[in-house]
């Protein structure tokens, strides 16, 4: 079975530790102008990843993900009748 998976954003203070950050997971993307990167971890080695991430001088912030929390659902009501007034 596949092993849920989630992202996290982390912020650097300079782009020569990018090559450093990559092995702390799945690099998905990089902003060199904005400094951080977009890494993809196992969700059950979350709490390891972030306690050694934040022990790094080189790292100024690491987020998570906030993408599992958003709802994908979207439901088909019927917004045409309260739009048009019968006169």
């Amino acid at each position: 079975m596949l092993e849920k998976r989630i992202g996290i954003y982390i912020y650097f203070k300079q782009n020569k530790f990018i090559r450093q950050l990559k092995r702390y997971g799945h690099l998905i993307y990089v902003n060199k102008e904005k400094k951080y990167l977009l890494l993809y971890i196992y969700e059950s080695d979350l709490p390891q990843t972030m306690e050694a991430l934040n022990g790094l001088k080189y790292v100024s912030d690491v987020l998570v993900s906030e993408y599992p929390n958003i709802k994908r659902e979207y439901g088909t009501e019927n917004f045409e009748s309260k739009d048009y007034r019968v006169i």
